[in-house]
């Protein structure tokens, strides 16, 4: 199967349906899980849930659980997940947050790097804040952008379906990369635009929308943010 066009990944599902597989070194989910735990979150909205994962793994440790997700092909994954009956889904953006709901909003799998100019961070970051409920936090993270985390992408890579061969294309803070998927039906071709925003520009964003940062780490070891750190992974409060 060729196209002509590139599409979008997570509307493609022969891709789609991969990437929990490729995906499954990922370190994020445990680190969010215990964050739950931790801040004595009793109800927790994943914005951009993708396939449902961490979702499910929320909602099967008790948690109520809502997810957020704009991408019907995402969201016929995620109805999949072993506790996908128990999680309220809605197909949308932020702006579908329920009001004053959550005491913990998540975006992880670097959702927070989707929204490509200043006003739209702080969109996303306002309604994450009118989401919360008294004292409750909002938890995300960003690829450090000192550390070129896109000059790894690169090349031809195996994948669970076969190869991906990426090229990268960098303008300022935003970094392109078009992907050609080739397994034993024939190549298909995406592409897709993230944003490696300055540290500046994060907090700013977060100033904007009423939110203080709580704590901060540099990788999902907790290990502290330094120059050479591959995340910043922040925990924010409601001011």
């Amino acid at each position: 199967m060729s196209t002509s066009k590139p599409a979008n990944y997570y509307a493609v599902p022969e891709l789609a349906a991969a990437y929990d597989a490729d995906s499954k070194a990922r370190q994020d989910l445990q680190f969010y899980l215990a964050l739950a735990a931790e801040t004595g979150a009793r109800r927790v909205a994943d914005l951009g849930a993708g396939t449902g994962l961490l979702c499910s793994l929320l909602a099967g440790q008790g948690y109520e659980v809502t997810g957020v997700e704009p991408e019907q092909t995402m969201l016929s994954l995620a109805a999949a997940q072993p506790h996908a009956d128990a999680v309220t889904w809605i197909r949308g953006t932020a702006e579908n947050l329920p009001e004053a709901w959550a005491d913990l909003v998540l975006m992880t799998g670097h959702v927070a790097q989707y929204f490509l100019d200043d006003t739209a961070w702080v969109q996303v970051l306002t309604h994450a804040g009118r989401a919360l409920r008294p004292g409750g936090r909002l938890a995300f993270e960003v690829r450090n952008p000192d550390v070129e985390a896109w000059r790894r992408w690169e090349g031809t890579h195996s994948t669970s379906r076969g190869t991906v061969t990426q090229t990268v294309r960098r303008q300022d803070d935003l970094v392109t990369h078009t992907d050609t998927w080739t397994d034993g039906s024939g190549t298909r071709t995406t592409i897709e635009t993230l944003r490696f925003p300055s540290w500046d520009t994060v907090t700013a964003g977060l100033e904007a929308a009423g939110l203080t940062v709580d704590q901060c780490w540099g990788h999902w070891d907790r290990s502290p943010v330094r120059r050479d750190s591959p995340e910043w992974i922040f925990l924010t409060e409601a001011v």
